[in-house]
């Protein structure tokens, strides 16, 4: 990818800290198109570690393999490949509705999938027309080398161009996360929107079509589109989400087009009826799980799970809407008022920590989307952008707790609480530290970026220095 595309504003030196890594930064600050290494030990701990943890999350997903069919806790290896991308795929080959009761009773499947758009069962087209086994492998493959294209984005983010130590490094940790590691080890396709994500907001200014493209992708799934869509408003992208709306539209319609002309026989427009009714039932179906309801999920951060779980009451979808909107005000506000006077820094900056922050604390989410704090994390650990250079080192390690803390969050695992007999009130607290510490951080990075002057000259998230 091009450079100039990723947001790597620096301090007026582009001097090098005692917290960038072990960088030199006069080197690094070359863009002559090479990779490096600016810290070969970075470099082989990095690697060394990288190996044991996709070694171990292989052998895991191979000893914990779910052979497809009714799900069993202690059998999870691949099953969201199997149920969520795979199965589904075939089904919409075939003409049959994924959010069908029928589809779940014919395939080997847990139960039918949840509404989101096909679109992400066509991007996975290729693996669905192939034998399942050899499927899954070019899936895990698939899977890794996102996780690769998600640091190097990250790293280039922070200010690393080209530096093969910092990915490694990123990649390194990422693995070690509750979100990397289940996602390689269920094979879901998080890795697929946190990239999309990320590239949607990277070229959203510079490239608004490239990034029309990134936000077809991520609209996958409602609950990402829906606030990123709102956040990158505020921030000014209106080209972007013009191309991604109506590439999104036109993603989703001619699949479930066809589901519904073969549903409803031939009839489109009852086809359309029966289709509607199954989204609706596969809707209640998913909210019936217990680790997706609000009162009971261990897994959830948005804040309305929080809240709903504290309340022991969960008012449904259209509150969840209305609290999201409350809930994106301020950021929305901040990231308006940046957009205003010129002020943005990226990714991996304090526009890049609201608008990811926002999209976790507004709607519904699940731990493993945590991955999209990666490049704020990055970031503020590589200290090479401004803003968190000039931060006080209190202030700047405090919000990377509360940004790393749902990553590393064991504590709120079906593993710990199963194991441990804890009351009630423990397992609230546990299941709700990654959410709050999201909540708490968002409010603090909203009072941190409200700009208190006008810039002196635009910082775009297209600069390089």
């Amino acid at each position: 990818m091009p450079t100039a595309d990723i947001a790597t504003e620096m301090t007026k030196a582009d001097a090098p800290s005692s917290a960038s890594l072990g960088c030199d930064a006069g080197r690094d600050s070359v863009n002559d198109g090479r990779w490096r290494v600016g810290n070969r030990m970075l470099a082989i701990v990095s690697a060394l570690m990288l190996v044991i943890g996709i070694g171990a999350t292989g052998y895991r997903t191979v000893k914990n393999y779910q052979v497809p069919g009714p799900f069993t806790p202690e059998k999870q290896g691949l099953c969201d490949f199997h149920n969520g991308i795979y199965f589904p795929a075939r089904a919409v080959f075939a003409g049959e509705s994924p959010y069908s009761d029928a589809y779940a009773a014919k395939y080997p499947v847990a139960r039918q999938i949840p509404f989101f758009s096909p679109v992400i069962l066509l991007m996975h087209a290729p693996l669905a027309i192939l034998p399942l086994h050899f499927a899954e492998m070019l899936n895990t493959l698939l899977q890794v080398a996102m996780l690769f294209a998600i640091a190097a984005v990250s790293a280039h983010a922070a200010g690393y161009r080209r530096r093969l130590d910092v990915v490694l490094a990123i990649a390194a940790v990422m693995i070690f996360t509750r979100g990397g590691h289940i996602t390689l080890f269920n094979g879901y396709f998080t890795f697929q929107l946190v990239l999309a994500t990320f590239l949607a907001v990277v070229w959203a200014e510079r490239r608004p079509v490239t990034s029309g493209w990134m936000l077809m992708i991520v609209s996958a799934k409602p609950t990402y589109i829906l606030p990123l869509g709102f956040l990158m408003l505020a921030r000014g992208n209106v080209r972007a989400l013009v191309v991604g709306a109506v590439l999104s539209i036109v993603a989703a319609t001619v699949p479930l087009g066809w589901i519904a002309y073969n549903e409803g026989g031939g009839n489109l427009n009852e086809g359309v009826s029966i289709l509607v009714n199954q989204i609706v039932d596969t809707q209640e179906v998913h909210r019936s799980m217990e680790d997706e309801s609000p009162l009971y999920s261990w897994t959830r951060l948005d804040l309305f799970a929080i809240i709903a779980k504290w309340s022991g009451n969960d008012p449904g979808d259209l509150p969840h809407l209305m609290v999201m909107f409350g809930l994106l005000a301020l950021p929305m506000l901040v990231l308006y008022r940046r957009m205003q006077i010129g002020i943005d820094d990226g990714l991996a900056g304090w526009t890049g920590t609201l608008l990811m922050l926002g999209l976790l604390v507004s709607l519904y989410h699940q731990s493993y989307d945590s991955l999209l704090m990666t490049a704020p994390i990055a970031g503020a650990v590589g200290m090479r952008l401004t803003a968190w250079q000039e931060l006080r080192p209190r202030v700047r390690w405090m919000m990377i707790a509360l940004m790393m803390l749902p990553a590393m969050n064991y504590l709120s695992t079906r593993t710990f609480l199963n194991r441990f007999e804890l009351s009630e009130t423990m397992t609230r607290v546990f299941t709700s530290l990654s959410g709050i510490s999201l909540a708490v951080a968002l409010l603090v990075i909203c009072v941190l970026a409200w700009p208190t002057k006008p810039a002196t000259e635009k910082i775009s998230n297209t600069q390089v220095s």
